[in-house]
């Protein structure tokens, strides 16, 4: 019994001896993630910026291309192992040079800040958003009623002509919510996710000349536009590895993706509801839709934003007002007698609607 006892008060004084070493230990992570907290949010370059006014803690409203503080909080273990002091005493790139400039930190003070990277979440939160003041007034002109009803049954103050004034508005605004979300249901005009890697239309398209086509090739030959892979931006990036505005750091997470062979989890935008049909080579290459009628001036966009609500009404919008382009040998070997008719002068033009554009088979079967 007495080796049995031995061992068990042996026991306990370890676990009291280790409960207060590891709560010393925690206290000096928090203290060392607080103090690194404070260098991030104070530490100024030679231009006066800290890095928290680049590297945002919360997801803006348009790309910043300087990598996020949880984006670098991901790459905390790389920072300890490698130190992060290199990135301001000998950095790597134009732009981080430019950024980086006038910026000095100590060995204790790279512990700190890399003690404070490591505690972030790996995603930036969003903005709040503003107040849903549609569903306030909605669930108010409820209670409102609910309230006129109790007050006429309880108290009975309010003058009948009042009554009679208040409750078909309030009804009425009801309806109005109602019929207007019901409307808008499914559809995300505006919608504009911020997406893995921050991925510029603007300088691809318009800056550097990249046609839609080198991307998207499946607008010549199916129904999907398609996404690039990642070796189709390596072709690329393989010898430019340093962006013009995000220096090296999104690059990055496109050539790790193509060295680990890991598709990137783009977010799509665009999005027709899974009874719809459309097929993008029926549009631009036989109809010659360009891609600005369904997708904006995407070469003008840094951020990729839906621009239209693409509800059925758009669509048929559009079909009642296109002309067919009887040029096309497409139109010419499908609708002879619509040519014959054009060409005698019985038809001054053809719409998209006369020939089966308006038939609900067409999108949805």
């Amino acid at each position: 019994m007495i080796p049995i006892q031995k061992t068990a008060l042996l026991a306990v004084l370890s676990v009291l001896l280790i409960i207060p070493v590891r709560g010393q230990d925690s206290d000096n992570a928090s203290a060392k993630a607080s103090a690194g907290e404070k260098i991030f949010m104070r530490l100024a370059n030679s231009q006066g910026k800290t890095c928290a006014e680049c590297h945002y803690l919360l997801e803006p409203d348009t790309i910043n291309w300087n990598p996020s503080a949880m984006d670098m909080g991901s790459r905390a273990g790389l920072y300890s192992e490698k130190g992060i002091a290199i990135y301001f005493t000998s950095p790597e790139g134009d732009l981080m040079k430019e950024a980086h400039k006038g910026y000095s930190i100590s060995a204790d003070e790279e512990k700190e800040l890399i003690a404070y990277l490591s505690t972030l979440e790996d995603s930036p939160p969003m903005e709040a958003g503003h107040v849903r003041w549609r569903l306030i007034v909605f669930v108010g002109m409820f209670l409102f009623l609910i309230l006129l009803g109790v007050e006429k049954r309880r108290l009975g103050k309010i003058p009948k002509t009042v009554r009679l004034m208040v409750r078909p508005l309030a009804w009425a605004v009801i309806l109005v919510i109602m019929f207007q979300d019901a409307v808008g249901f499914n559809r995300s005009k505006n919608y504009e996710p911020v997406q893995p890697v921050k991925f510029s239309h603007s300088i691809h398209a318009t800056d550097n000349q990249i046609d839609c086509q080198f991307c998207h090739s499946g607008v010549l030959k199916g129904k999907n536009a398609g996404i690039p892979p990642v070796s189709l931006c390596m072709n690329c990036h393989k010898h430019q590895n340093e962006g013009t505005r995000s220096g090296f750091f999104e690059l990055r997470k496109v050539i790790q993706a193509a060295e680990d062979s890991i598709p990137i989890r783009w977010i799509r935008v665009h999005n027709l509801p899974d009874f719809s049909y459309f097929n993008h080579m029926q549009h631009f290459r036989v109809g010659g839709i360009e891609c600005v009628t369904c997708h904006g001036e995407v070469e003008n966009m840094h951020v990729i934003k839906q621009t239209e609500d693409l509800s059925m009404g758009w669509c048929i919008d559009c079909h009642d007002k296109t002309k067919v382009d009887f040029s096309n040998e497409y139109y010419k070997h499908y609708y002879p007698a619509l040519l014959d008719s054009l060409q005698i002068g019985k038809l001054d033009s053809v719409m998209v609607s006369d020939i089966m554009g308006r038939e609900c088979g067409v999108c949805h079967y």
